[in-house]
């Protein structure tokens, strides 16, 4: 299926297409920041890898309208909906990232054992979707209220403390929950790369 039809087959909803256009592009952003102060992410610097991490955040909510009636979390519908109708231009095995990258922008973290969608991917794949899952948790947090109020983000990195502060332009008090959202969904880059994560 043309990423097109994605979004809008299970996009239709404007507020879903436009968040998941703003998390795919803070995505991107954080992730080039990163690499300034994490070399090792070099390698995922290219164009084929950059459009699976876009792929995977713009697509991270299109399981979304089927939650209710599935009674299953749209982090896995969306995994499924990539597994089953699969995004034309993408072989197999980018399939398989970008569903695992849409599965892992919430809830559980991977588990190689548990999880055989990720199991299944080769070691230096299931390290690529950490860190692009790890970067869409962030971003999603950082907009989930769907209200496209940060458009730019700050990153330092204090190595010797491996405290990682990603400073957000938006007054949070203006925004019930919104301390809580990202304190929640940090846990996966803390782990990816090793680093406390602090917001400002």
């Amino acid at each position: 299926m043309h990423l097109d039809d994605f979004k809008k087959n299970y996009l239709g909803q404007s507020n879903l297409l436009e968040h998941g256009k703003l998390v795919a592009f803070l995505s991107l952003q954080l992730f080039k920041k990163l690499i300034k102060f994490f070399p090792d992410l070099k390698q995922y610097d290219n164009k084929k890898d950059l459009t699976l991490l876009e792929c995977g955040a713009l697509l991270h909510d299109i399981g979304v309208i089927f939650e209710k009636k599935m009674n299953k979390g749209h982090h896995k519908i969306g995994r499924d909906l990539i597994l089953d109708n699969k995004i034309s231009g993408l072989d197999e095995v980018s399939n398989l990232i970008v569903a695992n990258i849409v599965r892992y922008h919430r809830k559980a973290l991977p588990n190689i054992e548990g999880h055989r969608h990720y199991g299944n991917l080769s070691f230096e794949d299931r390290k690529k979707v950490d860190i692009f899952a790890s970067i869409v948790r962030i971003c999603d947090a950082i907009d989930f209220n769907h209200l496209d109020m940060v458009n730019e983000l700050n990153v330092n990195y204090d190595k010797n403390l491996s405290i990682l502060t990603i400073s957000i332009p938006v007054n949070i008090m203006l925004n019930i929950g919104y301390d809580r959202n990202l304190a929640k969904k940090k846990d996966f880059l803390e782990k990816t790369l090793g680093v406390e994560v602090l917001f400002d």
